[in-house]
């Protein structure tokens, strides 16, 4: 039963992550840019610390691969929960986009992470910025003193990145929030560069971690 509610947790959270993310992107799209890349980044901020603060009551909440990858890296999670994670995820994402779709057929994107400019420099952009949420992400949840804030310091981080970034790189930091737009609107071919550059910051700013906390222990 534990299991299922984190599994749900997983689907779910991620669902609601790229319906209301990207389901901004998209409004913004055909309102002429009503929301604008703050509000964007509002709308993707507010909707983590929501869900980090109130699924996280009662699962890992990661909905997100890269996360997943990092933390089964550090053997927190097994491999049965990774591989689930990230099934879960990545469907939660795909039925968001689906169901957005419905909503608005003609949108040519559906909110897909797009570079503006060189693939080389989103990558750059997306691998520092998910080292950044990831060193958060572990900084707020393991420091007694701060992990009652780790919910709003994890959704002020995705806001600042989602706003200053996203009009960049799209400011995915996160795989299921790429492929579910991805696939449903046929712009897979970037797709690689949403996976890649995420698993890599995420995974370095654990590897960094690790290391600063040996030597200060």
């Amino acid at each position: 039963m534990e299991n299922k509610k984190l599994y749900f947790s997983e689907f779910i959270g991620t669902f609601l992550l790229v319906f209301f993310g990207t389901g901004s992107v998209i409004i913004s799209q055909e309102f002429d840019g009503i929301l604008s890349a703050f509000g964007i980044g509002i709308t993707f901020g507010l909707t983590v610390w929501l869900l980090v603060q109130f699924l996280g009551v009662f699962s890992d909440c990661h909905i997100n691969p890269a996360v997943t990858i990092a933390f089964l890296t550090s053997k927190s999670i097994t491999i049965k929960q990774g591989i689930h994670y990230i099934l879960l995820q990545l469907i939660g994402a795909l039925l968001a986009s689906i169901t957005l779709w419905f909503f608005f057929p003609m949108n040519a994107n559906l909110g897909s992470t797009l570079p503006s400019g060189t693939w080389q420099e989103s990558f750059i952009y997306e691998f520092f910025l998910s080292f950044a949420l990831m060193a958060v992400i572990l900084i707020s949840t393991t420091y007694m003193k701060i992990q009652k804030f780790a919910p709003f310091l994890i959704g002020f981080t995705v806001f600042l990145e989602a706003w200053l970034a996203g009009p960049i790189c799209g400011a995915s930091m996160n795989p299921a929030r790429s492929f579910g737009p991805a696939l449903v609107s046929g712009n897979i071919e970037i797709l690689w560069l949403y996976f890649i550059a995420p698993i890599l910051g995420m995974l370095f700013a654990l590897f960094l971690n690790k290391n600063i906390t040996k030597k200060c222990s």
